[in-house]
C-alpha cells in the first residue's frame, strides 16, 4: 500500500516544484518613470539605490545604438541622472547587460522631418489667444493644458516613488491626450496653422504639417520603445529587466504592455512593491 501511495506522491511533489521553477524563472519587467536631470528628491544616487535593491539581469535605456560599441559597452555617456547611476551600476555589477530601446535614430529623423523644435506651434496657439482670437471651445483646450503643465511641474519635484503611482500616470496621460490630440484640433481647425510656414532640413512646412509629423513620431517612438523591450525580452527570457524611461513615456509603456504579459511570458512589476 505504502509503494502506491508513494508513486502520486512523488509526481505531486515533482509537479508543484516544476511549478514553482517556472513561477522563479517569469521575466520580470519594472517600467520605472525617471527625470533626466536631478531636482529636490531625485537625483542619479536615487536611481541607482533603487537599481541596487532590484538587481537586475538586464536594463534597458532611453537611447539608441549611437551612444554604444558593437559590444555594448558605451561609445559615450551623459550627466543626467540615467547615465550616471547606470555607468556606477556597471562599475559595481559586471554581469549586467544593458541594452538600447529608443527609436534609432530619434535625432537624426526630427531633424530629417523639421519636428526638432515645436515651440513655434505653442507660441502661435498663445499668440491667438492672447488676442482673443481662438474659438471659445479652443480657448477651454489651451487653458486645460496649460492647467495640466503646471501640475506636472509640480510633480517634477516629487519623489521617484511618486512619478512611478497610477495618479502621476493618469495625470500625465491626460496631459499628452491634450498635447496630441486636443490641441491638433486647435492646430487643424485655425487657418492660421496651414498658412504660416516654417522652414526646416530641406524645405518649408507649414505650422500644422509640423505638428502632424511631430504628434505621428511620438507615438511611433512610444511603439518602437514596447516592441524594442519585448525584443530584448524575447532574446533573454527568464530574466529580471528593468526599463529606465523619461516618467511622461511611463503611463503609454505599461497601458501597452499589460495587455502583452501573457503572450509573452513576463510579470509587469513596481520597483516599490
Amino acid at each position: 500500500m505504502k509503494t502506491f501511495l508513494f508513486i502520486p506522491l512523488c509526481l505531486a511533489s515533482l509537479f508543484c516544484h516544476a511549478q514553482i521553477n517556472d513561477k522563479k524563472q517569469k521575466t520580470e519587467l519594472t517600467v520605472i518613470g525617471t527625470v533626466h536631470f536631478p531636482t529636490k528628491q531625485i537625483n542619479s544616487d536615487t536611481i541607482y539605490s533603487v537599481l541596487e535593491n532590484l538587481k537586475p539581469d538586464i536594463i534597458l535605456m532611453e537611447s539608441d545604438m549611437s551612444n554604444f560599441n558593437s559590444d555594448f559597452t558605451f561609445k559615450k555617456t551623459y550627466d543626467e541622472n540615467e547615465w550616471n547611476a547606470i555607468v556606477k551600476y556597471r562599475a559595481n555589477h559586471k554581469n549586467t547587460l544593458f541594452r538600447p530601446m529608443e527609436f534609432e535614430g530619434r535625432n537624426a529623423y526630427r531633424v530629417q522631418n523639421g519636428i526638432q523644435n515645436t515651440d513655434a506651434v505653442f507660441n502661435e496657439i498663445n499668440i491667438l489667444d492672447s488676442l482673443n482670437i481662438l474659438p471659445e471651445k479652443h480657448k477651454k483646450i489651451w487653458n486645460r493644458y496649460i492647467e495640466l503643465c503646471y501640475s506636472l511641474n509640480e510633480v517634477d519635484n516629487s519623489t521617484l516613488k511618486d512619478l512611478n503611482k497610477t495618479s502621476t500616470d493618469n495625470l500625465v496621460k491626460e496631459r499628452q491626450f491634450y498635447q496630441y490630440q486636443k490641441l491638433k484640433e486647435i492646430v487643424d481647425e485655425n487657418k492660421e496653422f496651414s498658412e504660416l510656414k516654417i522652414k526646416t532640413s530641406t524645405d518649408f512646412i507649414s505650422l500644422q504639417e509640423l505638428y502632424r509629423r511631430y504628434c505621428h513620431f511620438e507615438e511611433l517612438r512610444n511603439r518602437t520603445i514596447i516592441d524594442n523591450i519585448l525584443k530584448w525580452k524575447s532574446k533573454y527570457p527568464n530574466k529580471k529587466i528593468v526599463a529606465l524611461i523619461g516618467f511622461y513615456h511611463r503611463y503609454f509603456l505599461i497601458n501597452e504592455l499589460k495587455w502583452q504579459q501573457e503572450k509573452h511570458a513576463f510579470e509587469l512589476k513596481e520597483y516599490y512593491n
